[in-house]
């Protein structure tokens, strides 16, 4: 007999991740690569990076940032072209991210993504974009 028990935790929030995890690479001919560039001042601090990975054809852009002092010196861009150019030397042919509607939706659309997807009122009352770029 099984018993039903709430848990919240981080910990079976990892231990499903494991698990689909696990249970999706007897599907999937395909690793997940982590990938990740960054810019930083004279004193070694991070002011602007992406992280993402390669996962078969796809390139997944996690996360790009950029601290506010180092913003309108177009690293944002060096870094998105540096990071979309790594993917595709191995071997991704899409790339895929996500952004809030007071993010960077414009800043992607100027370099090609499209929205393919919004979930509108995410969390409360603003837009969650899912957009794409082909990287062929």
């Amino acid at each position: 007999m099984y018993q039903f028990e709430n848990d919240d935790s981080q910990i079976l929030e990892q231990l499903l991740r494991e698990q689909i995890v696990a249970y999706n690479q007897a599907h999937f001919d395909a690793q997940r690569l982590p990938l990740g560039c960054k810019f930083v001042d004279e004193n070694q601090q991070v002011v602007a990076a992406v992280a993402a990975q390669l996962f078969g054809n796809w390139l997944q852009i996690n996360w790009l940032w950029c601290d506010e002092k180092a913003r309108g010196q177009g690293l944002a861009s060096k870094l998105l072209s540096a990071i979309e150019l790594k993917g595709k030397q191995l071997g991704a042919l899409q790339v895929q991210l996500d952004t809030l509607d007071f993010q960077a939706k414009p800043f992607y659309e100027r370099r090609g993504y499209e929205v393919k997807y919004q979930l509108d009122n995410y969390p409360c009352s603003g837009t969650r974009y899912f957009m794409e770029k082909s990287l062929s």
